[in-house]
Parts: C-alpha cells; structure tokens; sequence
C-alpha cells in the first residue's frame, strides 16, 4: 500500500511539473514568424541572445539577424523571464530597467494625465530663446575646454592617435552641468591643466601606438551618474530586469552610494535655485505642494541629464569615427562650414555659439542625419500595444510589447518584400510620405542622400529622404530632440573648424559596435592636426 501511494504523489509531482513546464514555455501569436527552437525553451531566445552578445558585444544586432534569417519584416522573439507580470498601458522593457532609477521621470510612464503633467512642467526647456540664449552658450563654453584638452594631447601625442570617447563623454557631461543645472564641473579643464604642466611623454617608436595619459582625479558627481548610468546595463540584460534593478540599486554599495549622492546633490541643487528665486523677489512661501514638485523635479532632471549625455556623446564617438573613415565627406563638411561662416574666416577664429545656431548649414544637417542612420546610438523604438492592432495582416494583441529596429532591412540594409495587400489603408495612404534608399548604396555613408534642391534650385536639407528615426515619432518620441541636435551641430562645427581628424591605423578604427547602455562605437580614436 505505502508504496502505491508513493507511486501515486511520483505520477502527480511529474505531471505539475509537465504542467508547469507547458504552462511556462512562449506563447506565439498565431500566423507570425518566430524561432521554432525557443518556443521549446521557457527562456525562449534569451539563451542564443546572451551567446550571440558574449560573442559580439551587441544584442540589437541578433534581432536583425533574425529578421534576415526569417526573411520577414515582423517576426516574434520571447525574451522576458517566465515568471514577469504582464502589463498592459506601457512598454514594460522601459519601465521596468527607467522606473527602479527614476520612479518619478516622464519616460517610462503611461501616457496619461502623469505624464502630461510632467512633459508640461519642462516643456520651456525646449524652447527656442532658452536652447539659443542659454544652452547654446553652455554648449560653446564647455566644448572650448575640450578643444584646449585636445591641443595638449596633440601637443605630447607628437603625431600619434589617442583614445577620444572618455574625453567626448566629459565634455558632453561638462555641456550637461551646465546647461541643466548651472554647475560648472571643469571635468575636461582639469584634464587639460595637468597635460599643460606635463613636458613630454615615454612615447613608443612607433608612431601608431597611442600614447598613455596622466589622468586627472575625476569628481564625486561625475563617477557617481555615470555608476548610475552604467547601471541601466544590468536591467537590459537580466531576464528579469525590474527585479535585478530594484535589487542592485538598493543592496549593490556602489550604486546606493551613488544614488543617495546624486539625490542629495540634485536636492541642492534645486534648493540653491529656489533661494535664488526668493532673493529676486518671486514667491518666498513654501506651501506643501513644495516637497511633491521638488521630487518630481529632481527625477525629471536627473532624467535630463542621463539621457543628455549617454546618446549624445555616442552620437558624437559614431561622428568622429565617420569623418575620420570618410575623409572626403570631413573636408565637404569644413567646406560647407567656411562658406556660411564668412566672418569667423575672417576673423580667424572659432565662430559664436549664436552664429552656429542661426546659421543654415545643410551639409552639417544631412552629415548629422546620415550619422543617427548608420551610428544608431538607439537602434529600436519599443512600443507596447494598447489596444489589438493589424500590422501587414498579423494581428498583435494587446500588451505585446513592439521593438521596431533600426539597424536592418529598409534602414541600413535593402528592405525586405511586402505585398501591398498586407499594409493597411492609412498605411498605402503615407506610404510615399519618406523616400527609400537605393539598394546599391544604402550601406554606405553619404550625406548627399539627405539634400535636394528646391524650386529654386538651392540646396536644402531633406529629413524625409528616407526611412531614419533616431528620436522617435509621435507623443512618446524624445523629449529632448531640440537640445540633442542642437548640441550636435555646435560641437561637430566646433571639432571640425578647429582641427583635422586624420587617418588612423586599421587595429584602431573598427566600425563595430557594443551594446551596452547605447550602442556605442568599440573604438574611437582620434589623430589631430590643426587647421
């Protein structure tokens, strides 16, 4: 008897766990192309996706490698954990790595009242006499420091190319700082004043060996956001990021000592900034309202902040690398430069940060354009179903989180085949609303694909040529695009007037990527010479 009741709770336990088992595999939507092997595994593609990115650096580029292997333009991937919650009014990639660091940032919300209200608050942030009167200057000040940091490294390198994303990092921290909260970090004039008092260097005989730098000591606010932004890497590799977010920024010590630092140096921040506003005369009375907006301030500019200087000084490794691998387009671009503005040749000096914002360069706006397509700092947009939606005759249900790349077929590569009967009627209707890119050079890097003359016959700047999308579209793109294009056009104008980014050697000019907060550059070298 014992042992038939032992049989009977064996026969039981195996058929929960087939059960459990069954219960936990991917579900794929019925009629969508997907991986046979990962709805045999509960971690789906999670496994050949961590492989492929120990193998590579990357992750985004596996999923356009599924895109060609599957010769479809929508295709399925399961890659949540079994055990997350399902949500259903956001896109829970975003939410769950952005809301454990900034529970009270626009970003990762709903797009409801909350978030409304909070777009609302900053909405002057962007506006056109601030980014021009007071970011724009911000951006020259700080970026004049990095170009002097460069001349002392051209200075002792004596030829020789030196590693340059630290520095475009510092120097777009130091543009941030500034520009958003009025603190002057001096992170690449600290560099720069050490090199000056340094002679010469132990230099290698062989004039392709970067040289090795004395380092200055970095501040407490810089080491401290950037932990924190490094930290964004643990939620977008984990299969359970809001879980494994939450867990290291309360109980990892390096990321609670970098989040309690940053909030009580943006708390003071603000705190100055209210005293400020009491000494000129506006409302002295703190109501209670006071502790609510300074908290929803703070993770609104902590917010700012991060992703200020993550993408664009990405961006900006992915652009030294194309002028320095496309020598013809860097002189195109100077060319174009010299012939807008007149007066700095002149006056031989560094044109204003007045004259570059108003100035009308569609070489500089076409180079800009074609570096977002083929740098792909952000390679997806994801988006979450709010409803059930028909994309080319599939139904997605609602909740299905959508990740549009950016990397593949139609952007960087040839598109892949749609029948026509599978679009929808809006989508027949916008279709001719962007260009496409021509199959014989869409890999290659040519600004000229983004100008057009007008009826005129005057050349001018294209943002419709063809499919690009670095920002985002519609409610939930990027609340930051005026401030991110802005620095960009005022800091390649600045680099590209000041020197000549030559040629460097083949071991150090890689155009492969690693994905890691964005998708940066895994080299970015630079070798000087001024103008």
């Amino acid at each position: 008897m014992l042992l038939s009741n032992l049989g009977v709770i064996v026969c039981t336990l195996l058929v929960v766990v087939l059960w459990l088992y069954r219960h936990l595999l991917p579900k794929p939507i019925p009629g969508i192309p997907y991986n046979e092997r990962s709805v045999k595994r509960m971690l789906g593609d999670l496994p050949d996706a961590f492989k492929w990115r120990q193998e590579t650096g990357e992750m985004w580029s596996y999923i356009r490698n599924q895109a060609l292997e599957l010769n479809s333009p929508i295709f399925q991937m399961f890659m949540r954990s079994p055990i997350g919650k399902p949500e259903f009014d956001r896109s829970a990639f975003l939410s769950d790595i952005f809301g454990p660091l900034l529970p009270g940032n626009h970003v990762w919300m709903p797009s409801n009242d909350e978030f409304r209200s909070h777009r609302n608050l900053i909405k002057d942030t962007m506006s056109p006499p601030f980014l021009r009167n007071v970011v724009a200057p911000a951006i020259h000040s700080a970026i004049e420091d990095l170009l002097e940091l460069w001349q002392q490294k051209l200075r002792l390198a004596q030829g020789r190319p030196f590693q340059a994303d630290h520095d475009l990092i510092r120097g777009v921290v130091d543009v941030i700082m500034l520009a958003t909260l009025g603190v002057q970090t001096g992170l690449s004039k600290s560099q720069s004043e050490l090199l000056s008092e340094t002679e010469k260097l132990d230099l290698s005989t062989d004039i392709n060996v970067p040289p090795v730098f004395p380092a200055a000591t970095e501040s407490r606010a810089y080491t401290a956001i950037r932990t924190l932004v490094d930290s964004i890497q643990i939620g977008m590799t984990s299969p359970a990021p809001r879980m494994h977010m939450n867990f290291a920024l309360k109980f990892y010590p390096s990321l609670a000592a970098a989040r309690k630092y940053t909030d009580q140096m943006m708390t003071g921040v603000l705190h100055t900034a209210w005293q400020k506003a009491s000494r000129s005369g506006q409302d002295d009375q703190v109501t209670s309202a006071v502790d609510l907006l300074i908290r929803l301030i703070r993770d609104e500019l902590f917010g700012f902040y991060l992703a200020g200087h993550e993408t664009t000084s990405t961006t900006l490794c992915w652009a030294v690398k194309h002028l320095i691998v496309y020598q013809e387009v860097q002189e195109k671009l100077f060319s174009a430069l010299k012939s807008v503005h007149k007066r700095a040749v002149e006056e031989d000096r560094l044109p204003t940060a007045h004259e570059i914002v108003d100035a009308e360069v569609p070489y500089l706006d076409a180079f800009i354009e074609e570096n977002h397509r083929l740098g792909t700092a952000i390679p997806t947009v994801i988006r979450r179903a709010t409803r059930d939606a028909v994309v080319l005759g599939h139904v997605i249900p609602k909740g299905t989180d959508v990740f549009m790349i950016m990397n593949g077929p139609s952007f960087q590569s040839p598109a892949l085949g749609i029948a026509e009967d599978k679009r929808s009627a809006t989508s027949r209707d916008s279709k001719d609303r962007y260009g496409v890119w021509n199959d014989e050079n869409v890999g290659k890097f040519l600004p000229e694909r983004f100008l057009a003359e007008d009826e005129k016959g005057i050349t001018k700047f294209n943002p419709f040529a063809g499919p690009v999308l670095p920002y985002g579209v519609g409610l939930r793109s990027c609340f930051g695009i005026k401030l991110g294009i802005l620095e960009l056009r005022v800091i390649i104008t600045m680099i590209v007037w000041t020197f000549v980014l030559q040629k460097t050697p083949p071991a150090l000019s890689s155009l492969k990527g690693v994905d890691v907060n964005t998708h940066r550059a895994q080299q970015t070298y630079i070798r000087l010479k001024n103008r």
